[in-house]
């Protein structure tokens, strides 16, 4: 659950392929569903392959349900506000323009607790991970959050 002394966190996560991305954040999904909203902002459609891996593991399917009820398709389906996103998980994937674009949006609202978690792909985009990686709080992996 995000509280008061949690505040804003800026993460992130690098991935080599969708799959590789989904396999990181569905535990994480997972174990915080239950605790706070999740709000997914992708710049291509993930529906089909996070339906597939999510065949393939052993949740529960009440867990596979929630997880499949996300937006993880490529539109964005309602304005971006106050009350949609603040106190929740907000996962921003694609490339750094699409990004920077949505961060930029959800900044103008000044929420005050939300943790954000910007997606790369690392094999798509030329970054230079440690460079990019100072700008954030910790890093999202298959381990969890790792500073």
């Amino acid at each position: 659950m995000i509280t008061k002394e949690q505040k804003t966190g800026k993460y992130c996560c690098f991935y080599v392929s969708d799959f590789h991305l989904e396999m990181i954040l569905l535990p994480y999904i997972k174990n915080n569903i239950d605790k706070c909203k999740i709000v997914i902002f992708t710049e291509n459609n993930l529906k089909d392959s996070v339906r597939l891996l999510l065949e393939r593991t052993n949740f529960n399917n009440e867990d596979k349900n929630k997880i499949l009820s996300l937006n993880w398709n490529n539109k964005v389906t309602e304005e971006i506000t106050c009350e949609k996103l603040e106190k929740s998980i907000v996962i921003i994937n694609g490339g750094i323009e699409y990004i920077e674009k949505i961060n930029k949006n959800v900044k103008k609202l000044n929420l005050k607790y939300i943790k954000i978690i910007d997606c790369y792909n690392i094999s798509k985009n030329n970054l230079e991970l440690a460079k990019l990686q100072e700008k954030y709080d910790k890093i999202l992996n298959t381990k969890s959050m790792e500073s």
